[in-house]
């Protein structure tokens, strides 16, 4: 068989939307690994247009997540080792929810922080490709 017609057979299942997005915990992985890298365009991408995201008390529609919190969320993220304590998910065809909860520890603005996060997020299946919906997240000190 000639060398392009494998390329043809494989090239559909090594795409970014095939790959990186197989299951809603993949999807939830990958927004994390975007938040730690500072990969902005990525953390964007997983979210959807009309997601929402709750913490502290506030919520943030995409827009207002990325222009700002996001960023916050980077170097916070970047200066923590995060250690996922419980993992629980649930999916149908189309919706899907992941509920992890994280031990967090090291230094962020001269302070050294052991918390103890809850995260809650809801997936929707949009073109074959799980992308959020929605994220809750708390914490406190452990």
């Amino acid at each position: 068989m000639p060398r392009i017609y494998i390329l043809l057979l494989i090239l559909p299942l090594l795409s970014a939307k095939g790959y990186a997005q197989s299951s809603p915990e993949a999807v939830v992985d990958a927004f994390h690994e975007a938040l730690v890298q500072g990969d902005s365009a990525r953390v964007a991408q997983l979210l959807l247009p009309e997601a929402v995201i709750l913490e502290s008390g506030h919520r943030e529609t995409r827009g207002e997540y990325t222009s700002h919190h996001m960023q916050g969320d980077m170097r916070f993220l970047r200066a923590m080792k995060r250690t996922i304590v419980q993992r629980d998910s649930d999916q149908t065809s189309e919706m899907a929810w992941v509920a992890t909860i994280s031990r967090l520890e090291g230094t962020y603005r001269d302070r050294a922080l052991r918390l103890q996060s809850a995260e809650l997020m809801v997936l929707r299946k949009v073109d074959d490709s799980w992308r959020i919906a929605a994220i809750h997240w708390s914490s406190r000190k452990n």
